[in-house]
């Protein structure tokens, strides 16, 4: 069976209903799909945590490359690692970020803010980005601390 993707496909919202087939037969299939479509609406959110690991975040991005061993059709699980900074100077700051950047890498969202403490003041930072090996902030502005929160999907 093959359905069409539009947007009741992606509905996170879960459907009430108060009316199931009253025999066990016919309730038993019903009963099946909408504990998927409470599962399905449960998991599909962001999800609030941000950690100095590699987690799910929650969202997921538009379907695969559809290649042997890609999942085809099948969305793509969007994962999250946040970076604590210490001081943030003007100019460059780096700091390893330990994740794998290959050809299977897609970068969703990357943003980063500083903290300065002795004003009370922050900012976010617009000048982030990365390489292979760090997280790469350029600063007009120094800060006592910073955090950077990147997403990401690995795989086509």
């Amino acid at each position: 069976m093959t359905t069409s993707l539009d947007s009741q496909n992606f509905e996170s919202y879960v459907n009430v209903y108060d009316a199931v087939p009253e025999k066990w037969d016919d309730a038993r299939p019903f009963v099946v799909e909408q504990l998927k479509n409470i599962s399905n609406g449960v998991n599909i959110r962001t999800i609030g945590w941000y950690l100095d690991v590699e987690l799910l975040s929650g969202n997921q991005f538009i379907p695969g490359v559809t290649a042997p061993g890609n999942n085809p059709g099948l969305t793509r699980s969007i994962l999250r690692k946040s970076f604590l900074f210490g001081a943030i100077g003007i100019g460059v700051t780096t700091q390893a970020h330990g994740i794998v950047i290959d050809a299977n890498f897609t970068l969703i969202h990357i943003f980063a803010s500083g903290t300065n403490v002795p004003t009370l003041m922050g900012d976010n930072i617009p000048a982030v980005g990365y390489d292979v090996n760090n997280i790469i902030i350029t600063s007009t502005k120094a800060y006592t601390r910073g955090v950077v929160v990147i997403e990401y999907i690995q795989e086509l």
